[in-house]
């Protein structure tokens, strides 16, 4: 068998012979898809674009309120932004599951439960985070079979298209509040517990202290004495201070997450500190002078002596329910503006 090959002379002869079915395979073809393009139904896709907010508040805002006091503000680093969170919030089945009953989108679908609604939502819901930062949210809806006949099925799908766009968003809105909401008042309930209890404890060693006072009168404490009381109210209130961080972190963060993990070692790292002026453990050896005499400007408590030490606890205590009053208090009436 011989092998011809085909120039464009052959080429164009052949196409020349089919002209005919070329011709009709066309037309046929064109007017299936024109025709078809009549029948299918339509999809309209509405879009919507969200602005998070840069930054949560809230507790941030402790830190105008506690600027009198040596502590560390009360950030809630680590906590996911709200970009994040508002993906997460639109993306979820509660939110999805609210569109589908406000719609009745299982009828429009012809689905058999929610769950097979959602699915199908989802399909033609979607949300991404921009490069700006914003976030954008689109919604689609179509007509019936023939609709492309029928204006008001047409108008429908629109209409139907920008008001699901439009739900997601205030859904949005709404879960959003709950959810703040909700953790304002956990926060509140956690801060005024802490402060309840340090406004009883005051009162109690108020009172211990007036009747120490009435029984043996006032007694003098030396300067180092004094000082030793007030570093150690300082490192208490301090630590008070960590505690109610890290039971607010606690609230909204993993348990293994870095920045609990770091409140922890440093209200450990207060908690051994504020021992040391208490028990009578060995400390470091303290660096003296040429003249031999201790560089060390405490005292531990135990070096005071009997009738002294009990003076001094005391008034260690008064002062140390004061000072952890004047960190619980703004906080209590913050978080509960706040809620």
């Amino acid at each position: 068998m011989v092998k011809t090959e085909l120039t464009g002379i052959d080429f164009l002869r052949i196409l020349f012979k089919k002209r005919k079915f070329i011709v009709v395979s066309f037309l046929v073809v064109t007017t299936v898809a024109a025709g078809a393009s009549l029948f299918l139904p339509l999809w309209y896709r509405a879009h919507t674009t969200i602005l998070p907010p840069s930054d949560e508040g809230g507790l941030a805002n402790f830190t105008s309120l506690i600027s009198d006091l040596p502590l560390k503000a009360l950030g809630l680093g680590g906590v996911p932004d709200q970009a994040e969170l508002f993906l997460a919030t639109l993306k979820s089945r509660t939110v999805m599951e609210a569109v589908a009953e406000e719609f009745d989108l299982g009828t429009r679908y012809k689905t058999k439960n929610m769950e097979e609604t959602v699915r199908t939502l989802r399909k033609h819901a979607g949300v991404h985070l921009d490069d700006e930062g914003t976030i954008t949210l689109f919604a689609e809806a179509r007509t019936p079979w023939l609709g492309t006949f029928k204006k008001d099925k047409k108008d429908e799908a629109r209409t139907l298209a920008k008001d699901m766009a439009n739900f997601f968003v205030a859904e949005l809105d709404r879960v959003n509040k709950e959810l703040k909401t909700q953790r304002a008042r956990n926060t509140r309930i956690f801060i005024e517990k802490r402060y309840l209890q340090n406004r009883g404890d005051l009162r109690h060693t108020e009172e211990d202290f007036k009747q120490f006072q009435e029984k043996y009168g006032t007694i003098a404490l030396s300067e180092q004495t004094t000082a030793t009381i007030a570093a150690a109210a300082e490192l208490k209130a301090q630590i008070i201070a960590k505690e109610v961080e890290l039971g607010v972190l606690q609230q909204n963060l993993g348990r293994s997450h870095a920045e609990l993990l770091r409140i922890r070692n440093e209200l450990a790292e207060l908690q051994k500190k504020y021992d040391e002026f208490n028990s009578g453990k060995p400390r470091e050896e303290q660096a003296e002078d040429d003249t031999g005499d201790s560089m060390d400007l405490f005292l531990r408590l135990d070096d005071v002596p009997d009738l002294g030490l009990q003076y001094a606890r005391l008034y260690r205590e008064v002062l140390l329910q004061e000072k952890i009053m004047e960190f619980l208090l703004p906080q209590y009436e913050q978080a509960k503006i706040q809620e």
